[in-house]
């Protein structure tokens, strides 16, 4: 699915906060789902190359429906980084918390 496509998908399924959310791209095609609670693994595609990009990620989704988008879109960003996309401004670990610009 297209990232319009994904997004509605997300919307309309809005995982809980305790959901762990797996996203994959491939190319311009994007899938996701929920991992269920066993940890089982989800749909295998055989007939697809191995993802470009992919992330897990368990957390509240915001309740107030105009701040999705720039959730999702935040979400997007960061798994674009994992495929050589814009750098998400990562600190060295041995560097002081708490970071600030």
């Amino acid at each position: 699915m297209k990232v319009d496509e994904l997004y509605a998908s997300i919307e309309a399924n809005r995982p809980g906060r305790d959901d762990v959310v797996y996203l994959e791209r491939r190319g311009d095609e994007y899938d996701w789902w929920v991992v269920p609670p066993d940890g089982a693994a989800g749909p295998v595609r055989s007939d697809q190359p191995d993802p470009d990009a992919w992330m897990s990620f368990s957390g509240a989704w915001p309740a107030q429906p105009e701040r999705l988008r720039p959730f999702f879109d935040d979400l997007l960003a960061e798994l674009e980084s994992m495929a050589a996309g814009a750098d998400r401004c990562r600190w060295p670990v041995d560097e002081p918390w708490p970071h600030s610009h």
